[in-house]
């Protein structure tokens, strides 16, 4: 059974994440929490001075919150028929971090899938965005984020970046492999290097992992870092036809190199690729 949260703000971006988290466990009951923070609607519209209508407006903000849910459910099974899909619905004028911190603590979830937006996309969701405040303040857990505008597309060939630093895959191995077993996938690990950083460097690590994924299909790429590395991983994407691409988030990974902030905006694989974000644990 597969159990994930899906934070919603009602727009067409919010609605492709969630479509895309009902595919991702096809032949598994799934459990959708659909989540809504209401917090800045209710503290951009209460009064100080008057407590008395404050309970009438957050009494009518909440009936129409309940509403919007209850019809994107109603449409995304709709869209599912056929599915054994559950839809359960959460809404509080608390901060969406805190909601989902809740759901993770109290219930058995496996992962959380939000939208990213705007044309710089990657860049708001690490810079300034609600979800920069989600990936930073939610309990560790795996993150998919699905970029604006994208359809569903199968996730038949998956990229893992690493730079085999240090073992951090092996609290999330289970969960990766879950992903690619469910999907029939394909996986390709690729490793960026320069000259001070040889394959025998890494090695150890390496025959780690290998050991770890020894019962899924993966190919590994060795690729000589010619320009930056977020140029570098874009044309691998786009060579290799990734269908989505994992990175590892903890304080010195590849996902930090690559997310600078004087790098970020030259990014573009952001446009139309799903980005599965793996915490260093769970």
């Amino acid at each position: 059974m597969a159990s994930i949260i899906v934070p919603t703000d009602f727009s067409e971006n919010a609605y492709n994440a969630l479509f895309y988290a009902t595919q991702l466990f096809p032949d598994e009951n799934c459990t959708i929490y659909l989540v809504h923070s209401y917090e800045a609607t209710l503290n951009d519209s209460i009064s100080k001075m008057d407590p008395v209508a404050n309970e009438a407006i957050t009494a009518k903000l909440r009936s129409t919150v309940q509403s919007q849910l209850e019809q994107l459910s109603h449409r995304v099974q709709l869209d599912c028929a056929g599915y054994d899909l559950k839809v359960e619905l959460m809404y509080a004028a608390l901060p969406l971090n805190e909601i989902i911190n809740d759901l993770i603590e109290n219930l058995d979830v496996q992962l959380v899938v939000m939208g990213t937006k705007g044309a710089s996309g990657l860049k708001e969701i690490f810079i300034g965005s609600q979800a920069v405040d989600t990936i930073n303040n939610i309990s560790p857990i795996p993150l998919f984020l699905i970029p604006e505008n994208s359809n569903y597309i199968h996730p038949k060939n998956i990229a893992y970046a690493t730079d085999f630093k240090k073992n951090t895959l092996e609290n999330n191995i289970d969960f990766l492999k879950k992903i690619i077993k469910a999907n029939n996938s394909k996986l390709q690990l690729v490793h960026f290097h320069n000259e001070s950083d040889v394959q025998r460097e890494v090695e150890p690590q390496f025959n780690i992992l290998k050991e770890q994924l020894n019962d899924v299909e993966f190919t590994t790429h060795w690729v000589s870092s010619k320009q930056s590395v977020e140029s570098d991983l874009n044309q691998f994407c786009k060579t290799q036809n990734i269908n989505l691409l994992t990175l590892l988030f903890h304080k010195y990974s590849f996902l930090k190199s690559v997310l600078k902030t004087s790098t970020v905006e030259k990014i573009s694989f952001h446009t139309d690729l799903p980005l599965l974000i793996l915490p260093e644990e769970v």
